[in-house]
């Protein structure tokens, strides 16, 4: 018997740990009150660049073993180890200790339960007496709400998959589809449409960046990923940024090719990259992470707050991943091909 795992050499754990950053710096400003930069590097993107990859390479992992069995499996050992981990952690360390409420009181709110939902990925943000008078009050880790959204498109690929021959005309309507709806109605509307606990649409925003990637997959679009592509594809994406209508409808096709033209070339010197992956730790513990130091420090300078949450944040995502997410990624079943 021999285990089929072969894997073309990528930078995708650099640019999912620069993602997670992203994310980590947006919110730098959000959480600490302060005005978001004009200049791109928002937490948005860093969301569209993790929704990107996954189309992708998600795509791919069903193409390499299209068993519905391993194939959540292994989604499920990737997303609620270290899930279940920071909201246990959430609930019984950070709560009480950064709560206002006796904690009698806050160990019989019916609101830990609620919270105890997020393992389930039916997302609450808030614990009683938590951040209550932060600038972005009651809500403990914000950067969860991502999770149901990433598993629904999981769900969507093993549903599309079984149109099997017509698989890539399937992926390109999703992706056409998620983008209309996503420019007629997602950005233009403020009337949140909730549906177990999550907002419809962002799901159609960041769902659109993960169909296009879907997309480069199926369409092998692969053949045109290099770094000169990337260069290019900047260049013009910087040269349209002044055009916002156009920019918007372009972006969302744009982004994603650029995302993996750099994925997939030949930057050697970010290999030392390729040993671990802290980008999911740093993601689900920088929003905690933030809103304490703002609960302790609520003056701190922005230079201060970036240092020592990147720091912190970063010390979680290293344990997270080397004691619960390498480990769980271990028992991932694997498809087994005779000889």
């Amino acid at each position: 018997m021999k285990i089929e795992t072969k894997h073309e050499a990528n930078h995708f754990n650099f640019i999912r740990l620069f993602a997670a950053f992203l994310v980590f710096y947006g919110h730098a400003y959000v959480l600490s009150g302060r005005e978001v930069p004009h200049f791109g590097l928002t937490h948005e993107l860093g969301l569209f660049i993790f929704f990107a990859i996954s189309g992708y390479l998600i795509s791919m992992s069903w193409d390499l073993d299209p068993s519905l069995k391993r194939y959540f499996a292994k989604r499920a050992l990737r997303i609620f180890p270290a899930l279940i981990v920071v909201v246990l952690l959430s609930v019984f360390v950070l709560g009480p200790w950064m709560t206002t409420l006796p904690l009698n009181e806050y160990f019989t709110s019916s609101f830990i339960w609620l919270y105890l939902r997020d393992i389930f990925l039916y997302i609450s943000f808030y614990l009683p007496g938590v951040f209550e008078h932060n600038h972005v009050p009651n809500a403990v880790n914000g950067s969860l709400w991502s999770l149901p959204v990433e598993f629904f498109m999981y769900i969507l690929v093993a549903i599309f998959a079984q149109g099997k021959k017509y698989i890539k005309y399937i992926v390109l309507v999703a992706f056409i589809i998620f983008s209309i709806v996503t420019i007629i109605w997602a950005r233009e509307t403020k009337e949140m449409v909730v549906v177990y606990g999550t907002d419809l649409r962002q799901l159609f925003i960041v769902g659109t960046f993960f169909w296009a990637g879907a997309v480069m997959y199926h369409w092998n679009i692969k053949r045109f990923f290099s770094f000169e592509t990337f260069v290019i594809g900047m260049l013009f994406l910087l040269f349209i940024h002044q055009w916002g209508s156009f920019y918007s409808v372009v972006s969302l096709f744009l982004i994603p090719f650029l995302v993996l033209s750099f994925g997939f070339s030949h930057a050697h010197f970010l290999k030392i990259f390729n040993k671990a992956d802290y980008s999911y730790g740093f993601y689900i513990y920088a929003f905690p992470v933030q809103q304490s130091i703002i609960y302790h420090y609520p003056q701190i300078s922005m230079l201060w707050y970036l240092l020592s949450g990147f720091v912190i944040t970063m010390l979680f995502a290293v344990l997270s991943w080397h004691f619960v997410e390498k480990p769980m990624m271990r028992l991932k079943p694997k498809r087994m091909i005779k000889k």
